[in-house]
Parts: structure tokens; sequence; C-alpha cells
């Protein structure tokens, strides 16, 4: 069955964690995580709001129950197709009613050479990003470019390809998928990953934010929510949800249906990337408030422990400082520019007047990732090179 989720449900079981944290149960329940016992959404979400229970002793227990593979992380690159968009988020300096934004779309030689600098500087991941379309021209021209950017990066040797492009009906992943390579039961075989944030799993936060006109891409709930399962149907085994971390200001709420999303995917065999972007900053978008690192930690910490086989994935959205203390609590770290386009031999653009959002951290990947690497991690997706000499 696709997947369904009830508010109302969602909303009373938030509230019965919210009452046995006042009680005091949170200390018992992570005792139990602690020696190994899983817990339920409920329990999980009990912790988080437990106040007796400390931000760093979270930490620190998802620290512990990450050995022996702390410090074992992946990371790919964000690569903007293009900013035109047909959707009209509120929070989204993409929006279509945006006149602040440069508008701008890269052509199908300008992907290649972005994937071929990419590769060269050592990124073996690349995450593919466009607008989202409703109907129309840009619509199919769109994918069929993400489609053609999908097999150049498998020509191009890259290892894990993530595609984000909005909701996809049944019938267009054929063509998006179009030469990517099958097992015998007609599963994708390379690793390619379908990303569809929700943003916000609340019906009327999602309304607010996301619209409601017909033509709007983004206003129809159900169906950015079931994403997934026509993926799944058309052989992708890999899917990464997300939060807009902010955009609700309920955060439990958001929780505890990101986490009976992920017990879905993982129900059909998907391999789950679970994305937690804080809202931030964008071109002429007025909602910037995000919520506090302390309450951030403690999503990260309860999610890292409580739901390991989900891969919890951050980005430079996050400053040096907090992809530091995170990096032992999780699994992905995504640099890169936001913008189209924007890589060069020795850096990106950064402008956030042409990109979707701001992003805290501007140093090249080579930077951040080797700061991964001094502090110990092992990366899958990374192999540092010295040479900036594309023909070299």
């Amino acid at each position: 069955m696709p997947f369904k989720i009830s508010p109302k449900t969602l909303e009373a079981t938030r509230d019965t964690a919210k009452a046995n944290a006042q009680e005091g149960r949170g200390m018992d329940l992570l005792g139990r995580l602690r020696r190994g016992d899983s817990l339920s959404d409920e329990e999980l979400a009990t912790i988080f709001l437990s106040p007796d229970i400390k931000t760093s002793e979270l930490i620190d227990l998802a620290k512990e129950m990450r050995e022996p593979h702390a410090l074992e992380i992946e990371t790919f690159c964000p690569l903007y197709i293009s900013n035109e968009c047909d959707a009209e988020c509120l929070m989204c300096g993409m929006r279509n009613f945006n006149n602040s934004l440069i508008r701008q779309t890269a052509d199908e030689e300008t992907i290649k050479d972005q994937l071929k600098i990419l590769g060269h500087r050592g990124i073996r991941g690349v995450a593919l990003l466009t607008g989202e379309y409703r109907h129309g021209k840009m619509r199919k021209e769109m994918l069929n470019r993400t489609s053609i950017a999908t097999r150049d990066a498998l020509t191009s040797q890259f290892e894990h390809i993530l595609i984000n492009v909005g909701s996809i009906e049944e019938e267009e992943y054929e063509p998006l998928l179009h030469g990517v390579p099958r097992l015998d039961d007609g599963s994708v075989s390379p690793h390619i990953t379908m990303c569809t944030f929700q943003e916000s799993y609340h019906p009327d936060v999602y309304k607010k934010f996301m619209g409601t006109t017909t033509e709007n891409p983004r206003s129809n709930f159900t169906r950015r929510l079931q994403n997934f399962d026509r993926a799944a149907a058309a052989g992708m085994r890999s899917a990464n949800p997300g939060v807009l971390v902010g955009l609700n200001p309920d955060l439990t709420y958001e929780m505890l249906a990101l986490l009976a999303h992920c017990h879905h995917l993982q129900n059909l065999g998907m391999t789950t990337y679970v994305s937690l972007p804080r809202l931030r900053k964008a071109s002429g978008a007025p909602h910037s408030a995000g919520v506090g690192d302390d309450e951030f930690f403690r999503l990260i910490a309860v999610l890292s422990a409580g739901i390991p086989k989900a891969k919890l994935v951050i980005s430079t959205r996050e400053s040096p400082k907090i992809q530091q203390k995170l990096l032992p609590i999780i699994d992905v770290l995504t640099p890169g520019s936001p913008g189209v386009a924007p890589y060069t031999l020795e850096n990106a653009r950064f402008e956030v007047e042409a990109s979707q959002f701001e992003v805290a951290d501007h140093r090249p990947f080579e930077e951040i990732l080797g700061e991964c690497l001094r502090a110990g991690a092992k990366i899958d997706g990374y192999e540092p090179t010295t040479s900036t000499d594309l023909n070299g």
C-alpha cells in the first residue's frame, strides 16, 4: 500500500510522548536504548522531549551506538541543472514568483563539464537537481536533461547518483531511467537514489508554505508523499526523504512522521537516507528562522541512535563548527553550492541571488572533507587529489 499518514494519530502519539517525558520515563527508555532494545516511535519521541536528559547525553549515546563504525561517512555534491521552477514554495529562492532570483539553466555540455570537474576533484557522488514543473515543455525537457546527466555520471564512474527533480508520475520513470542497467528482477543496478523532501509532513503547514494552486506542482501533498512508492515500483531501491527543519515549529510531529516514512521505505526494501536541512535564508524570502542548535542536536542524536539503518545527511548549510560536532553521529556530509553549474577547478560560486538558499560554509569541498579526514573519518565517495589540471 502507498504510504499514508494520519495527522491526528501522529498528534496523539506526540501528546502521549510529551506526557511520558514530563512523568520522567525518558531515563528508563534511554537505558533500554543503550542496552540495544528497539524502541517504538513514541518511545523515541519521549526521549527527545525528556527535560531530564541532557543533549550531551544523547550525543554520547549516539556515538557509543555507532561504534565500531564511528566516523565512517559518505559524501556527494549537489549539481543544479536549473533554478527555473513552477512551484510557489514561500521559503525557497526558486519559487516562480521570485523576481529577485537570477534564473539560469545549464545546457548538456555544461553539465558534462561540471561532472568532469567534480570527478577530477575526487568527488564520486553527485545529486542532480532541477526546479519542479507540473506540465509542458519545460517539465519534459528537464526530466530528459536529468536522464542524460544520470547516464553521463554513470559513464564518468560516479558511484552514487541522487535525483532530486520533484514528484515523478508512474509513466515518467521509464524515460527518466532510460539506459540505466537493471538486475534480472528489474531493480536498478547502480546506486541511484530518488530524493523527495516532504519539507513538512503536516498537511496544514505544507499547504501554508507550498501553496494550493492547481498548476503548482508542489500543491498536492499526497502526490509528493507517495513519490517513493512509485520509485520503488519503477525498480529504484534507494530513497532520500527529508524535513526542512524549522518550517513546522512542532519538530516532534515531524520526527514521528519521518520515522513512520522510514519504516515504510525500509519495509519496501529501500536503502534510506534522511536529510535534515535547517531552514535558511533564501533570495527574497521572509521565512529564515530555523530551530536552535540544541534542539537540532537532539533530533540528530535521537534519530542516529533510534533508527541506525537510516543514513542521516547534513550539508554545508551548517557551519564548520556544527559539522564537526555532528560528524561522529551522522552518515553523510554533503558539501557544495546550490547555484546552477557552479563548480570551477578550485572552488564554486555561492551567490544567494542565483541560488535556492544560503549555505554557511563556502570553503572548497577538499578543505571541508580534508578536515573530516584529519579527524579520523573514512569517506566513501571521495578520493583526494592534488592535481588541478583536467588533462593531467
